[in-house]
């Protein structure tokens, strides 16, 4: 038995010299010139930016003011642009306005308010048409946060209840 051991070792393959290949990996990315909301949500067909809500109070006989919230809350959205990407955010005047006055609704009662870019609630927002200026921008790769500032001006208090209005907000680039 001790013969066929030695035979099968003096048999076996020869063992291979150590070698060595070398090649390429090409690695590639592309960037698109685009943007992307922050702080919203998608579901279906439809994106949200969030909310304004102007609180809870008993009567209208002072001004208001609200700015928007993310979908997480905190912060409002926000928007990331490509470098140098030119953008524009609109906001359209919502479904109850009548000339170009925003208004919120509750059972045909109607509440007034405005929407501005700045905290100072010196410049509207609108959708370049007869609800303002749209907000124009310069993408610079980081993370912006787009804060819509509101105002319910003093009115005549109406009936208590819940009052709403859909915005639709258009960012193009």
């Amino acid at each position: 038995m001790r013969s066929a051991v030695l035979t099968l070792f003096f048999f076996s393959a020869p063992a291979f010299s150590a070698g060595e290949l070398q090649g390429q990996l090409n690695i590639q990315i592309t960037i698109g010139s685009g943007c992307t909301v922050t702080n919203g949500s998608a579901s279906g067909s439809g994106n949200t930016f969030g909310s304004l809500s102007f609180g809870d109070y008993n009567d209208l006989n002072n001004l208001i003011d609200g700015r928007s919230l993310g979908n997480s809350g905190g912060s409002s959205f926000g928007l990331q642009c490509t470098q140098n990407t030119p953008y524009t955010i609109a906001l359209n005047a919502g479904q109850n306005a009548t000339g170009g006055q925003r208004r919120m609704n509750s059972g045909g009662v109607l509440i007034d308010y405005n929407l501005y870019q700045d905290a100072g609630r010196t410049q509207s927002w609108g959708d370049g048409g007869a609800t303002g200026n749209v907000l124009s921008g310069t993408g610079t790769g980081n993370d912006e946060e787009v804060v819509v500032y509101g105002r319910v001006p003093a009115q005549t208090t109406p009936v208590a209840g819940t009052y709403t209005d859909t915005v639709q907000v258009t960012i193009a680039w």
